[in-house]
């Protein structure tokens, strides 16, 4: 029935306003995956994923398209002039939504957002501006720019940015509180107790 309704939600936003396409709004989702680590009596069955408890994913989703910025040899410092890692498009999110924790925005935009975004989808995913590095862009301060860019949230210099979203959970505490505010929608769901999730508390 959430589903339904979402997805119900999602055409009246698209539609809602078709012949005047100033006014029309259109929802794109954020989609988070928290960290996590194994459990106690798990370790011989549960993976150690990148990150750990700080680890997760942030993606950027529209029009049946997935944003994620990746690694590719993680090196500590990028290297912009040759990155192995960047932005990648997919059809779908790549974790198990069904036993993995995560939480989903939807988050309504203007027909010029929505348009600006899908050229940057292209744009972004045909050539990455910037390398994945442990201390560089990862896929928060990434994503971040990304709804920057379309004017969602103010612009940062990409050191600024790098330090304000080092990680995912800063990133998502940030888009969570700022979704409440405005009365957005908000799904979530929780992990498998074969491993430890991360929570939302805490300043860090």
């Amino acid at each position: 029935m959430r589903i339904l309704l979402l997805t119900i939600l999602s055409f009246v936003f698209i539609h809602g306003s078709a012949n005047d396409s100033t006014t029309t709004t259109y929802l794109i989702k954020l989609n988070f995956l928290y960290g996590s680590k194994p459990a106690k009596g798990f370790k011989s069955t549960e993976s150690i994923y990148f990150g750990g408890l700080k680890g997760g994913h942030v993606s950027i989703e529209a029009g049946g398209r997935v944003l994620d910025f990746m690694p590719g040899n993680n090196p500590l410092l990028p290297k912009n002039s040759n990155p192995s890692g960047g932005f990648r498009l997919n059809n779908s999110i790549y974790w198990d939504t069904t036993s993995s924790k995560w939480a989903f925005v939807y988050v309504p935009v203007t027909a010029e957002q929505y348009n600006k975004l899908q050229l940057l989808f292209d744009s972004l995913s045909a050539g990455t501006p910037y390398d994945y590095a442990i201390f560089g862009m990862r896929c928060a301060a990434a994503s971040y720019d990304v709804l920057s860019m379309i004017g969602l949230f103010p612009e940062m210099p990409a050191n600024k940015n790098i330090a304000a979203h080092f990680y995912p959970k800063l990133l998502r505490k940030k888009i969570i509180k700022w979704a409440e505010k405005n009365n957005y929608t908000i799904q979530k769901h929780e992990g498998r107790p074969s491993r430890i999730w991360e929570s939302d508390k805490g300043v860090l």
